[in-house]
């Protein structure tokens, strides 16, 4: 027989994961608008493109639509994991986003810059990979002595060279932004989200409060955790 904790936890995967699926679905969506739109334009305004193989129109929609799904995906998940997050969860949540923004105010423009390439460092590399794919068979193409095919082949070792260099700029741009030199990594001497929520338990005493500041012992830690469900279960029993 399952346990209802088992039976939750399985619950929760199975959500989790129709809501990735749900995010995948729009993302097709949307990449099928895209690419619908594109094919309609290119064969009516671009002798070029009609003269391209079926393959190589396919590989086009195959280019954009699977990063669209993949991004709107893990996007509707990481939604559906935050949406899940109640009491205490909930406010350790908003005291980090409090934190988030009072670091961006205080980074410098070259900095935000930084931390903004890091956070959406796949969105770029897959929006560079399709024009990268764009920008390189529009220079082959202009090689009147090759044929399509040759073109489509050499324009995708471009972009893939391209995108080589894409993921290396944005793992050193990602390494800088969490240098140790930056100046909130100095001031940070570890994590201390467990600390942060047990702080907002409110079944802590005061003395308790005063032992968790500055504290970073994980035993004591421990120790007042379980203090504060022995009295938060005395409460409940009464």
């Amino acid at each position: 027989m399952k346990s209802p904790t088992s039976t939750s936890t399985q619950d929760d995967m199975k959500a989790y994961y129709n809501e990735a699926l749900k995010g995948g679905f729009r993302g097709a969506l949307l990449a099928a608008a895209i690419t619908g739109t594109s094919y309609f334009v290119f064969a009516k305004r671009s002798p070029t493109f009609r003269s391209l193989p079926l393959p190589a129109k396919a590989f086009g929609g195959v280019v954009i639509s699977i990063p669209c799904m993949f991004i709107c995906a893990e996007r509707a998940a990481l939604a559906y994991e935050r949406a899940q997050w109640s009491g205490v969860g909930q406010k350790e949540i908003e005291r980090n986003i409090e934190r988030q923004s009072e670091k961006w105010g205080k980074m410098t423009q070259m900095e935000k810059a930084k931390n903004w390439v890091g956070n959406h460092k796949y969105s770029l590399i897959s929006a560079a990979w399709v024009g990268s794919l764009g920008l390189a068979f529009g220079i082959v193409a202009r090689n009147p002595y090759q044929t399509t095919a040759q073109k489509v082949v050499q324009a995708r070792m471009w972009a893939q060279g391209l995108t080589v260099g894409l993921l290396v700029g944005g793992a050193l741009l990602a390494g800088a932004n969490s240098s140790p030199s930056d100046e909130y990594s100095k001031k940070r001497e570890g994590d201390h989200s467990w600390r942060d929520i047990l702080e907002l338990d409110e079944h802590l005493t005061q003395e308790e409060r005063a032992q968790l500041h500055g504290n970073t012992d994980p035993k004591k830690l421990k120790e007042i955790h379980e203090a504060a469900l022995k009295r938060k279960a005395a409460v409940g029993k009464v």
